[in-house]
């Protein structure tokens, strides 16, 4: 009787680690941040803060499990920092773009995010974390994907759109950030953007408006 095949335990813990591996990818990313004073949104003078020219900035789009490397060209005129909201970072804390834990990146400089999507699906978004530079732009959406294996507990949507909503102003974010630094009043913000355009027939001042074509009854 032949003796049994016996397979080490150390070979068992690598074929492991190889399968849990297989099932991600790493995505690896190039960004430029610059300003751009000709997009205007409402057709006011201001630096739009824009991510390889584009504002809103490009979609990151992963899986779950997935490692995301974003290489940051900082072109601005002064630091920055970009954090990714609702991204868990286990045991990387200096890998989230806030102050304290991660040092700004200088005007001229580069530094490469890397994060791992862990356990993680849905949408999120990511934007500069310090000095106001949120209120110029520089944010933009995250998807996040289930993997092929896994099924949720929901209907596969008919379509997807990524729509980012906030606020607008009129002033340069500098003015506003050097009027905060002298008083406690607070600035409204004069718009609100969809997708870093302007409101639908409320002003002749919005050079465009988002629109997003839907299925009744889908």
């Amino acid at each position: 009787m032949a003796a049994p095949f016996l397979i080490p335990q150390c070979a068992i813990l690598v074929l492991a680690l190889f399968v849990i591996r297989s099932t991600s990818s790493d995505i690896f990313l190039d960004w430029n941040v610059s300003f751009d004073f000709n997009l205007k949104p409402v057709s006011t003078y201001q630096p739009v803060i824009t991510i390889n020219g584009m504002f809103p900035g490009p979609l990151i789009n992963a899986s779950t499990n997935d490692i995301v490397h974003v290489n940051v060209f900082n072109s601005l005129d002064e630091p920055l920092l970009f954090t990714w909201n609702g991204i868990e970072q286990r045991l990387n804390s200096w890998q989230d773009g806030v102050s304290g834990t991660n040092c700004p990146i200088q005007p001229t400089t580069n530094w490469t995010y890397v994060f791992e999507i862990k356990d993680q699906i849905g949408t999120f978004s990511y934007f500069p974390s310090i000095n106001f530079l949120k209120a110029a732009g520089g944010f933009g959406p995250i998807r996040v994907n289930n993997l092929p294996f896994i099924s949720v507990p929901f209907p596969k949507p008919e379509a997807e759109f990524d729509l980012l909503i906030g606020d607008w102003y009129n002033s340069s974010y500098k003015d506003i950030r050097s009027n905060l630094n002298i008083s406690d009043d607070v600035i409204s913000p004069n718009w609100m953007l969809i997708n870093g355009k302007g409101p639908y027939l409320m002003n002749n001042l919005s050079k465009s408006y988002e629109t997003l074509n839907v299925t009744q009854g889908n």
